[in-house]
């Protein structure tokens, strides 16, 4: 009931047939891989991420260094001098304080 198809009809049906499915093929990939859920958006959703995460943690470690400051500030009266004198530049009698000034640039 089939009937034959001449060889060079054949050879143009899987030759069509082999170029339809590698343009499926690539408009799939391409669709996989650049549209804003694909790979590459992915990819660069996880950078930020990560960079994200680098900066809170440098934050969180900055937050635990002045809560240690102001825990020294509420409840060591030495460490709280030292921080006095050397923000306003005092000294105790018999020390000399050196300030350091800015060079003129004009």
């Amino acid at each position: 009931m089939y009937r034959k198809r001449p060889p060079e009809e054949s050879k143009r049906a899987r030759l069509l047939t082999a170029l339809l499915l590698t343009a499926v093929f690539l408009a799939t990939g391409a669709i996989l891989l650049f549209n804003r859920n694909g790979f590459m958006a992915i990819t660069e959703i996880q950078e930020d991420v990560h960079t994200v995460k680098a900066e809170n943690e440098l934050l969180y470690h900055e937050i635990d260094s002045l809560n240690l400051v102001i825990h020294l500030l509420e409840s060591d009266s030495v460490y709280m001098e030292k921080r006095v004198r050397e923000i306003l530049g005092w000294g105790r009698p018999g020390e000399t304080v050196i300030r350091f000034t800015e060079p003129d640039t004009e």
